[in-house]
C-alpha cells in the first residue's frame, strides 16, 4: 500500500479549495500531526479562508473501504451538540480521481473541522489546569456533556467510543466529540468492527455486539460526567494516577480502588445525593442497558444547578 507522507511544501486541492499543513508547533520544519493505532491526523489551512481543518488518513493495514458509508450517514447529524466533526468529506478514487492518483495513500482519508482544544483526558493530566478547576465548572461542563450525550441518544445514535481521549473540551458550555468512524445508527447496519470501549470506561459484561447499540454510551458516558463532576476535589486528584479516574494501574490494586471509589461516591453525595446514586445505578449494572439514560442525568443536573 501507498503510505501518505506529507512534508511542509505538499499542497492538496480537494474540490477547488487549497489545503496546506501547518507545521508542529515544536518542530517547525515537520507537519503538524497527530498518530494512532490506526490513523495518522494531519492540520491543515484552507487557503481562501485561513480556517483550519484535519485530515484523518488510515495507517497501512487499516484502510477500511465502509467507512465512506459510515461518513455519507454521519453528515445528517453534524447540527447536533457535540458532532460538528460529522460535517466531513471521504476522499474516494471515483470522486477525487486527481486528488488520489496523485497521492494513493489518501484514498479513504476524511477531511473534516480542526478543532482547536484540548481532550478532556488532556485537561486531566495538565496538574495546573486542573488545580483551577472550581466546583461551578464542574456542574456546567457535566451538564454539557450530559446534554451532548441525552441529543445522540434521543435522535438514535450512540458515539460508541466514549473516553477522555475523544472528547475536546472548547470551553465550559461547549465540547465536541471526536472519532466518530464507530457512530451508532439506529436502524443501519454495525460498523464491521464493534467498539468494545476503552480501558477506565469499558462495561466489564459486553456481549459480542459491544457497545455499538443504542445503549452503547451508557456506561462510558457514566464514568465521563463522574470524572467531569469530581475532579475539581484535589482528593480526587491525588488518588489519580492513570488516564481514566477508573483506571486503576494494577488490577488487582483492591486499596487503590477502595480509596479511589470511597473519595468518588463521597465527593458526589455532598454535592448531590442522586448523582451518587446514577453512578451507583450504572457502576453495579448487569449490562449497558441497565445503566441510568442520560435523560436522568441531564435532569439530575438541571436540578443541581435550580438547588444550587
Amino acid at each position: 500500500m501507498d503510505v501518505f507522507c506529507p512534508d511542509m511544501q505538499t499542497k492538496l486541492v480537494i474540490e477547488k479549495n487549497i489545503y496546506h499543513f501547518l507545521p508542529h508547533p515544536v518542530i517547525s520544519d515537520e507537519v503538524n500531526k497527530i498518530v494512532r493505532m490506526h490513523t495518522t491526523t494531519y492540520q491543515l489551512q484552507k487557503e481562501a479562508d485561513k480556517t483550519l481543518w484535519a485530515l484523518k488518513v488510515p495507517n497501512p493495514g487499516a484502510v477500511d473501504p465502509s467507512i465512506e458509508q459510515a461518513v455519507s450517514r454521519q453528515n445528517s447529524f453534524g447540527h447536533l451538540p457535540g458532532l460538528l466533526v460529522a460535517n466531513r468529506v471521504c476522499l474516494l478514487k471515483t470522486v477525487f480521481p486527481a486528488l488520489i492518483a496523485t497521492h494513493p495513500g489518501l484514498e479513504y482519508a476524511i477531511l473534516m473541522p480542526w478543532l482547536s482544544g484540548r481532550t478532556w483526558a488532556g485537561f486531566m493530566d495538565d496538574g495546573e489546569i486542573s488545580s483551577q478547576y472550581s466546583l461551578e465548572q464542574a456542574k456546567e461542563l457535566a451538564l454539557t456533556m450530559a446534554y451532548a450525550l441525552w441529543n445522540l441518544e434521543t435522535n438514535g445514535l450512540a458515539h460508541t467510543d466514549i473516553a477522555g481521549d475523544n472528547v475536546i473540551v472548547l470551553g465550559y458550555k461547549h465540547v465536541e466529540l471526536i472519532d466518530l468512524e464507530g457512530l451508532y445508527v439506529k436502524g443501519m447496519p454495525p460498523v464491521a468492527q464493534p467498539s468494545k470501549g476503552w480501558n477506565g470506561y469499558q462495561h466489564p459484561r459486553l456481549d459480542v455486539q459491544g457497545q455499538s447499540c443504542l445503549q452503547g454510551d451508557r456506561f462510558a458516558g457514566a464514568m465521563l460526567l463522574v470524572e467531569m463532576l469530581t475532579w475539581w476535589n484535589p482528593l480526587i486528584r491525588a488518588l489519580t494516577d492513570g488516564e481514566s479516574l477508573f483506571q486503576f494501574k494494577h488490577p488487582r490494586a483492591r486499596e487503590e480502588m477502595t480509596q479511589r471509589l470511597r473519595a468518588v461516591r463521597q465527593t458526589l453525595r455532598g454535592m448531590y445525593p442522586v448523582l451518587h446514586e446514577l453512578f451507583e445505578q450504572a457502576w453495579y449494572s448487569s449490562n449497558l442497558a441497565r445503566c441510568p439514560d442520560f435523560g436522568s442525568w441531564v435532569m439530575c443536573l438541571l436540578r443541581l444547578r435550580w438547588d444550587g
